[in-house]
């Protein structure tokens, strides 16, 4: 399943590249989260961001150096908290922005029409997974197969001594 799992992504990640590129997008495509807060949310610090996407704070600054560099977002002042130097999107990087929205829109109806194709919605199923495994986590699941593996192989070999 997982091996699976890594060549939807990929495939779903190539894919996704070559949208992007025809499209003029420059922003690498794991910073589209991070521009879309910005765009939507305003100036924001490193945490808020890496808090609202699930990242690390140190994952999330990595990716954001590129997009600093290209000019897309600049750091800016706090005038209420002098410690505090949130990033924003400078005007390039709010035309970058708007290309990135306009382009997960149609990611989006692609992906909501390949569920129908498929008669499945896969974020769905995906999040109902993760979902059930942070419930009962697999490591769990992996020690009551293997427990139950055991015992039925003791069983047998008892039968088969009597």
């Amino acid at each position: 399943m997982a091996h699976l799992a890594d060549r939807l992504n990929n495939m779903i990640w190539a894919e996704t590249q070559i949208y992007a590129d025809r499209v003029g997008i420059r922003a690498p495509l794991k910073t589209h989260s991070a521009i879309l807060f910005l765009l939507r949310q305003g100036p924001a610090s490193l945490s808020e961001i890496a808090r609202r996407d699930g990242q690390s704070h140190q994952l999330l600054a990595s990716r954001m150096e590129p997009l600093e560099r290209m000019g897309l977002i600049e750091r800016c002042e706090d005038p209420k908290d002098a410690r505090r130097s949130p990033n924003r999107l400078t005007k390039a990087g709010r035309e970058e922005a708007r290309r990135v929205e306009a382009a997960v829109a149609v990611k989006a109806e692609a992906m909501r029409r390949l569920f129908v194709e498929m008669d499945h919605d896969l974020i769905a199923v995906l999040e109902a997974a993760i979902e059930h495994l942070r419930v009962r986590p697999l490591a769990k699941r992996l020690q009551e197969v293997a427990s139950a593996e055991i015992e039925r192989d003791t069983k047998k070999r008892k039968a088969a001594h009597v």
